[in-house]
């Protein structure tokens, strides 16, 4: 069971999440997956460095460096300069973005992204706080969003993500790396912050 809440934790690991959703809002089947292919790709690459690739690439220096001590950061002052470059990675991910004439709604959804990394990041100083849970609960907030702002059918990418969010939380209270109410600050900080941030963009 332990190994299998690793491999969840991995599969589903918040540093994907910017990449899931816009990849989600690519193929909403709104105005929004009608641009360019050069657009896409270009929107697409800048995701996947800013938010992916560029933060993995650093935890080998971080566990060298010894300001974490393990891929998992069990400890909450380990995620501390994580996510403090994590948010400057996303605000220079947004900052790009911002430059290119494409839909405001791909702007606002990597803006709501660099808002919750920040938020997490405030409540870590002082406090745990379930990132995998803030990541899936931001998928989850940007489906509501897109389903009741625009009127489409996104109710299986909904409950699909719902079912997600429910093994993550399982599999992070198998591994002891949060508590229920962690678990629940995060999600509910994603779920509120990546639509409220859409909707007032």
């Amino acid at each position: 069971m332990s190994k299998a809440s690793k491999i969840i934790s991995v599969l589903f690991h918040p540093l994907l999440m910017p990449t899931l959703g816009f990849l989600i809002l690519f193929n909403s089947g709104t105005y929004l997956g009608y641009i360019p292919f050069d657009f896409k790709k270009m929107i697409f690459l800048i995701v996947v460095l800013c938010t992916l690739v560029i933060p993995l690439s650093l935890i080998p220096f971080f566990l060298y460096q010894k300001m974490i001590f393990s891929i998992h950061m069990s400890e909450k002052r380990e995620r501390l300069v994580p996510l403090v470059i994590t948010f400057l990675l996303y605000f220079f991910c947004y900052y790009l973005l911002a430059r290119i004439p494409i839909p405001p709604l791909y702007q606002a959804f990597c803006l709501s992204a660099v808002i919750s990394v920040l938020i997490a990041l405030i409540i870590t100083i002082k406090w745990k706080i379930s990132i995998h849970m803030t990541g899936i609960g931001g998928i989850i907030g940007l489906i509501v969003f897109l389903i009741y702002s625009m009127r489409i059918n996104l109710e299986f990418y909904l409950i699909i993500s719902l079912l997600c969010a429910g093994l993550i939380g399982t599999a992070r209270l198998q591994l002891k790396a949060h508590n229920p109410p962690e678990l629940y600050t995060g999600f509910i900080t994603g779920l509120i912050v990546i639509p409220s941030v859409m909707l007032l963009f």
